[in-house]
Formats: structure tokens, sequence, C-alpha cells
């Protein structure tokens, strides 16, 4: 008796090449049901993700590409929906987390950061959410937002105003795309170890300092893993959060407690 191949559903991450998107897409890729693409603009870097996951070739499709310049944003697009099939998840997690208050944030800084930060998770939906609204199992966008979108961080003005909004955008298209199955919800990290902290500290010592120091003011006495939030996302996709929209999980060790 011949068995028809099952279609795998295929998820878009961004940012997917290190942190909270190739945990995720670790996670993902242990259900032969899931393929996923990874968006990033560091080739190299995908390479290395690719490779860590260990994965069959055909489940792992990757995409360089600075999401922040809508042109590269619209050839990564085409490009997905020309190539993959049941397109079914878009996990909207590049960001950048720029300092300065709002005497010394540049308005090339604001810039930036609203434009990978906000703009491109807006410009990805609207190019996507048609081809998600045709699979049968309906569609799923997960945005990730950050605690820093509840309670603002004063030293990082840009980044906190982008995903403030990033979760009122998660709000106004729930509404919206629920007409067509598709469900939006948004996960706000507190302090997690990615990359994203790397630059901020001169040493591995420092960095992990820094860490240390933080956790332990936290009521779980740590900052998160990758992990931590790959598995609230991963929840998201599947059919137990079928009936979830538009909502607003808190992933932060209890930060926003403190």
């Amino acid at each position: 008796m011949t068995q028809t191949k099952q279609i795998q559903k295929t998820v878009v991450i961004t940012g997917g090449s290190s942190g909270i998107g190739l945990e995720t897409a670790r996670l993902i890729l242990t259900d032969p049901e899931f393929r996923v693409v990874l968006i990033g603009r560091d080739g190299d870097r995908l390479a290395e993700a690719v490779k860590s996951l260990g994965a069959d070739e055909s489940k792992v499709f990757t995409l360089q590409a600075d999401l922040s310049d809508p042109k590269q944003l619209k050839k990564a697009t085409d490009k997905i929906v020309s190539s993959q099939k049941n397109l079914y998840g878009l996990i909207n997690n590049a960001g950048i987390y720029p300092f300065g208050g709002v005497t010394t944030t540049t308005e090339e800084s604001w810039d930036q950061t609203m434009d990978l930060n906000l703009k491109a998770p807006f410009l990805l939906i609207q190019e996507l959410a048609p081809h998600l609204a045709r699979n049968p199992s309906g569609g799923r966008i997960i945005n990730v937002s950050s605690t820093a979108g509840i309670l603002p961080n004063h030293f990082a003005l840009a980044y906190s105003v982008s995903k403030s909004a990033l979760i009122h955008l998660t709000k106004t298209l729930a509404k919206e795309l629920g007409k067509d199955n598709i469900t939006v919800n948004c996960v706000c990290p507190g302090i997690v170890k990615t990359p994203i902290h790397e630059s901020y500290h001169a040493t591995e010592t420092e960095l992990e300092e820094f860490y240390a120091r933080r956790g332990a003011a936290f009521p779980l006495g740590r900052v998160g893993e990758s992990k931590d939030i790959a598995g609230s996302i991963r929840f998201l996709l599947g059919e137990d959060a079928a009936w979830i929209t538009g909502s607003v999980s808190v992933i932060d060790g209890g930060r926003l407690l403190l």
C-alpha cells in the first residue's frame, strides 16, 4: 500500500541564525511536521546555524537579507512565496537594541531601530499573510517583543518604543486577521542570553558577570536561556493554541514583578 507523503508546514523565522530564533528552529525541527526558513543578515552565520541544527537539508532553507531594507525584504518574501509550499507560520524575531535616551538617541539610530524592530514585521506580515490564510490548518504569526515594551528602559528609548508598538501591532492584526483563521500573538522575553548583549561587553567575563548580577535579582534567580522562550513560541505554533490570539506572553523569570 503506497503512503502519501505528508506536506510539511513551513515556518519562517527572522533572526534565525542565533539566539531565540535558532533555538526555536531547533525545537520546531524535532517535529517531522515542520520545516523552517531561517532569515539572517550574515551568510556565514546562517551556514553555521544550519550545521548546528544537524537537520536534513530538505527541512532547512536559508535566506540572507537585511530586513531593515524594504527592497531586500521584498526580495526575500518573493523567494519564500515562490519556493516554499504550505506556508504556516511567521516568527518575527530579528531586532536590534541600541542604547540611548531622548538626548542621546540620534535620528539615524531611531530610524534603524524602527525599520528592523517594527517596520520589518509589518511588511513581512503584509506580504505573507495572504499565503498563511491559504493554509488549511490556519496560519500562525508570533512577534517577539520584550518586557521593555511593557516597562520601558529609559536607557534604550528607541528599542522600548519599537517593542511597545510591536505589541499593539500584534493586537491590532489579531483582530484583523482572525477572519482568515490566522492567529497573531506576542511573546515578551526579559533578559535572555543571546548575542544581542555580547556587543555591549568587552569580555566574556564581563558578560557573565552582567548575567549573574541581573539574574540574582529576579524571583527565579537567573536570566533566561533561549530555550525558555522557544518553548512558548513552539506552543503558540501548535494546535493546542488554535484559539489563542492577541495574547501577550511575558517570559521573564519574574522581572516585571520587581
